[in-house]
């Protein structure tokens, strides 16, 4: 599957998606957490997994001893999120925010301007503030307390609408050079405009950016299949799950809702940064160096 035909895929699911939603009740927030953090464990986490991909190929790390300072230093990372969530809750969440629009600005294909890639992050944040806000500080407030929470909203929603605005304007101007480009970026910002936030974020996360990481992957390697990407993946994410879990454990007491909520954005905060360190250090020196090297 080649990245463009994986945008269109997305962009037909995510249309699909919407014309379904109107038809569906409105799903209480905490079913939808219920439902929608275990599709994001076991379908979005796992491109996360194949950072040991790029890691040897740029690195060339072969001993254990190596792996094992890899591994020391890629949770060191990892804790450190989560030290400054505890500590700062609400800084955690500005930075959060500001990282997520950095590494989603990464996912469309080729060439793409600077602008482009810029509304492309910021779409994934600001496009569900524009109809639903209120439920958008519901989670918000999970991760950093209610005040934290409203003031972020607050200082971002004013900037929702004209965010959405100029994607359109964008789309338009972009489709002449690249028409499937701008129809995944018009898809992406109506599903996440008009789906339930959790709804919406789940579909891009593991149907846009986590299979295009995959797909990225498969071609940086040359891998070759993905059946021998998800065997490489396999160690890490049992390791990921296991985490979950104690995490879990040690969270007991927490209203339902409030565990889920922050086990799932902390838990990818806290994988995102470490991931960051090692997959943007390949996007901005060329995705096509991975199929050169590893031959």
């Amino acid at each position: 599957m080649s990245l463009r035909f994986q945008g269109l895929a997305f962009s037909a699911l995510a249309w699909s998606s919407l014309f379904v939603s109107l038809w569906l009740p409105r799903l209480d927030p905490q079913l939808q957490l219920a439902v929608l953090a275990p599709l994001i464990l076991l379908l979005g986490v796992p491109h996360g997994a194949l950072d040991t991909v790029f890691v040897r190929q740029l690195t060339g790390i072969q001993s254990a001893v190596g792996w094992s300072l890899f591994m020391l230093a890629y949770l060191a990372a990892a804790a450190s999120v989560v030290v400054l969530w505890w500590f700062s809750p609400g800084f955690f969440l500005a930075t959060f925010l500001l990282i997520s629009v950095i590494h989603f600005s990464g996912d469309p294909e080729g060439q793409t301007p600077a602008p482009f890639r810029a509304l492309y992050g910021g779409a994934v944040i600001f496009s569900p503030l524009t109809l639903h806000a209120a439920e958008v500080s519901q989670l918000f407030s999970a991760l950093a307390g209610e005040s934290a929470a409203q003031t972020t909203v607050a200082a971002l929603q004013w900037a929702a609408w004209p965010w959405v605005a100029a994607i359109g304007v964008a789309a338009i101007a972009g489709a002449k050079q690249d028409l499937a480009r701008s129809i995944e970026l018009v898809s992406l910002t109506a599903l996440l405009t008009f789906a339930p936030p959790l709804i919406g974020f789940t579909i891009f996360f593991c149907c846009m950016h986590s299979a295009r990481h995959v797909l990225r992957t498969r071609d940086y390697s040359s891998a070759g299949t993905l059946r021998h990407l998800l065997g490489i993946a396999g160690w890490p994410m049992l390791a990921t799950v296991a985490g979950v879990a104690i995490a879990w454990w040690l969270s007991d007491g927490k209203p339902l809702e409030m565990r889920v909520a922050q086990l799932l954005f902390v838990g990818l905060a806290a994988l995102t940064v470490p991931h960051m360190i090692v997959v943007e250090r390949v996007r901005f020196t060329g995705w096509v160096m991975g199929r050169r090297t590893s031959r």
